[in-house]
């Protein structure tokens, strides 16, 4: 079933549950989905608003990163470790989230919201050290509402270029190659430093959040 039907099918419901299933299961690609969904709400292929659709993701994505906090906070390393790795979560990629909650516990919340894989690991990181609830769930709020307005804004942008390039290409395809070419190197100076911020070495004391004993 794909995700066109479900949309059709759901609505803000299936929107909010494929979000939320991100973080159980691995295997949907949110920043594509998003940006579809932007896509499609602009050209009316579903008849869902834009701003709905942000409001039904931003709690889909929230939602699942609460039910893995507390699902990490439950099992513990040991059992993450045991079963992670049938949906992905192998140990390499937990060393390294915990390595960064290390250095910087907050930040980490909201700028790994950005990365494939790793945002998805976070809670369950988050909820293995016992991260204070109160602040942890403010940074994710923040980061999941952050994150799924830019991509489906992103799609929104795209679309509405698209279409004004295709009608009025004479004047606007210079501008346009020139405005694409500074979102892609955009793109990849922004990748670079979350790569930086990712890999950098050594580890910081974290003093930014609590954690409940």
């Amino acid at each position: 079933m794909g995700f066109q039907h479900i949309l059709m099918a759901y609505g803000y419901t299936g929107v909010f549950v494929l979000l939320g299933l991100e973080y159980l299961i691995l295997i949907v690609p949110g920043e594509t989905l998003l940006t579809t969904l932007g896509i499609l709400a602009q050209t009316h292929k579903i008849h869902l608003h834009l701003w709905l659709l942000v409001i039904a993701a931003t709690l889909g994505t929230f939602a699942g990163s609460i039910a893995t906090y507390w699902l990490g906070r439950a099992v513990g390393r040991p059992f993450i470790l045991r079963y992670g790795k049938y949906v992905f979560l192998t140990e390499a990629r937990l060393q390294k989230t915990e390595r960064l909650f290390r250095r910087s516990a907050l930040p980490t919340i909201i700028v790994t919201k950005y990365i494939a894989v790793i945002r998805d690991l976070v809670p369950y990181v988050a909820g293995i050290q016992r991260i204070r609830m109160r602040t942890y769930l403010t940074a994710q709020l923040i980061a999941s509402l952050a994150w799924t307005s830019t991509f489906l804004l992103t799609g929104s942008f795209l679309e509405k270029a698209g279409q004004s390039l295709y009608h009025h290409w004479r004047i606007e395809c210079i501008p346009a190659a020139v405005l694409l070419a500074a979102l892609v190197f955009a793109y990849r100076a922004f990748h670079k430093r979350l790569d930086r911020f990712v890999n950098r070495d050594g580890d910081m004391p974290n003093h930014d959040i609590s954690i409940n004993k």
